[in-house]
């Protein structure tokens, strides 16, 4: 009977301490989610910046990696959308289709959008090289850069705007130039709000 006991009260506080454990065990599986979650909520777009990231998020997951992955995906996106522009800039110029209004319009676009994926890149490298004794300067480097491509996008989109460009050509090419825009706004709440909760010390991993 004294043995029965022992094992009814033995596996008890197993039982117990299994309860007890498991929520932490649970926890420590949805830091990555929560990370992202979390950091995307303030965004601008906060749907786009969790369906845009959730691929890069993981265990290891950092507020760093999370602006570099933001930074990562505007770049991408900026590139495909310089590439459209390019091309169908010489499309309009062997058609009679457009108007030169249009066609300035369309050039100015180009540059502006060269001009983003140039101060993206820099945004990038900015971020991926951070030292402890320049971490601010390089934090506002990265966050000027940022804020200028998204208003060459801006200016881009006003060019647009203003009469110069109408039917699928300005439909099109204004989604574009939006999506890039919106996904900059995401990297550049990300890029500021990782040097806003910075006190100081870069959150650098040792690799970098």
């Amino acid at each position: 009977m004294a043995t029965h006991r022992y094992n009814t009260l033995s596996f008890a506080l197993s039982v117990f301490f299994l309860l007890l454990l498991s929520p932490p065990c649970a926890a420590a599986s949805r830091p990555p989610r929560d990370l992202l979650h979390s950091s995307c909520a303030q965004a601008r777009y906060p749907s786009l910046c969790v369906q845009t990231l959730t691929n890069y998020a993981n265990p290891a997951m950092k507020p760093l990696d999370l602006a570099q992955a933001s930074v990562k995906v505007s770049l991408t996106h900026a590139r495909t959308l310089f590439l459209y522009l390019k091309t169908l800039k010489v499309q309009t110029t062997s058609s009679s289709g457009f108007t030169k209004r249009q066609r300035v319009a369309l050039s100015d676009c180009v540059e502006q959008i060269s001009d983003s994926v140039a101060e993206l890149s820099r945004t990038l490298n900015e971020l991926q090289h951070l030292r402890m004794g320049t971490f601010q300067w390089q934090m506002n480097n990265a966050q000027t850069w940022a804020s200028a491509a998204l208003t060459d996008g801006d200016t881009c989109l006003d060019g647009l705007n203003d009469g110069t460009a109408d039917g699928k050509f300005k439909l099109e090419v204004k989604r574009r130039v939006t999506d890039v825009a919106m996904l900059t706004s995401n990297a550049l709440y990300l890029i500021n709000r990782l040097g806003d909760s910075s006190t100081g010390k870069p959150p650098i991993n040792s690799h970098h």
